[in-house]
């Protein structure tokens, strides 16, 4: 005879819980692959946070150090000297400067070293210190090759508003030619007076790229810095076509030159062993007889390493110091 026994309410209930239990245990397992999972993701998270902030302080470092090795370069130009002379003071005064900002540095967890290499590249400071006296050669010449064939960084102006002239075409020009053969790549600053501000222009061979006019605010005096791109303390975008169109060496000529008075200052140098083939002689006063301008030794770019160390990022190169190089 068939069995048609029925399942005891215990089987069932038995069947049920081993269901509940089952169920429950699935239910465990994936809050904890979602914890899992989620733990995962915030320690990735923080990990990529941690190491792109370090590549930040490493590259904020780096950009401290080329602006601070350029400033001391300069600063130790402007004292004079032989070339050999001029590289012991950077050599020392970077040193210095490196060591004090490794301290400061040590508190925000990492430490950064700078240091000189050995090479430089020898070169000349042209610069006229007399605020009085116009931009003419020491001949008096309104028209006059400051550099010729010579690769040139750190054209700074520093000119009376009121001894500008009022007119465009009559302005103070600076003519940068570039010696590469091409086309469209040569460059014009001009700088004249609208009777409140210094304007300044700036030409390619297409025409006018743009204007800045700034109102000076010292004494009447303002700094055009061409290789900075910054009229006083206003940036000018179109300064930044000396940049983008002029590169390697150049000819560099002051026009209207008695339409301008007041101080100035470049760094030239070229491929060649003899640097007194960047200029003609009569041009040039002799350093220290009170006449302007002069040209004198500089050093135009020094090679520095730059270390860079934090709990996971480690950063070391070497780098080039040429501030304001066209």
């Amino acid at each position: 005879m068939a069995d048609v026994t029925l399942p005891s309410r215990d089987a069932g209930e038995g069947r049920g819980q081993l269901f509940l239990i089952t169920a429950l245990a699935i239910a465990v397992l994936l809050v904890s692959l979602a914890l899992i999972l989620n733990t995962a993701i915030y320690t990735e998270n923080i990990a990529t946070r941690t190491t792109d902030t370090q590549l930040d302080e490493a590259t904020s470092a780096q950009r401290v150090a080329v602006d601070t090795g350029g400033v001391i370069l300069d600063a130790e130009n402007r004292r004079g000297g032989s070339p050999s002379d001029i590289e012991s003071r950077f050599e020392t005064t970077l040193a210095n400067w490196s060591s004090s900002a490794a301290t400061l540095e040590a508190t925000n967890g990492f430490t950064t070293n700078v240091s000189y290499t050995g090479t430089n590249t020898t070169g000349l400071r042209v610069h006229q210190d007399d605020a009085s006296r116009d931009f003419t050669d020491n001949s008096s010449k309104v028209e006059w090759v400051v550099i010729e064939d010579g690769r040139v960084r750190g054209i700074r102006f520093n000119v009376s508003r009121t001894s500008l002239d009022s007119t465009p075409s009559d302005a103070f020009r600076l003519e940068i030619d570039n010696n590469d053969g091409g086309t469209n790549d040569d460059v014009r600053v001009t700088m004249h007076d609208d009777g409140t501000n210094v304007v300044v222009t700036v030409e390619n061979e297409t025409g006018v790229v743009g204007s800045c006019a700034v109102e000076p605010t010292n004494d009447g005096s303002l700094v055009v810095d061409v290789s900075d791109a910054t009229v006083g303390t206003q940036y000018c975008p179109p300064l930044e076509t000396a940049h983008d169109e002029v590169d390697g060496e150049i000819d560099l000529e002051f026009d209207n030159a008695d339409n301008a008075t007041g101080t100035y200052e470049l760094y030239a140098t070229n491929d060649d062993t003899n640097l007194f083939d960047l200029f003609d002689g009569d041009e040039y006063a002799t350093v220290g007889s009170g006449y302007w301008p002069v040209q004198q030794d500089a050093i135009y770019d020094a090679n520095v390493t730059f270390v860079f160390q934090s709990s996971g990022t480690t950063v070391k190169k070497e780098i080039r110091i040429a501030p304001g190089e066209l």
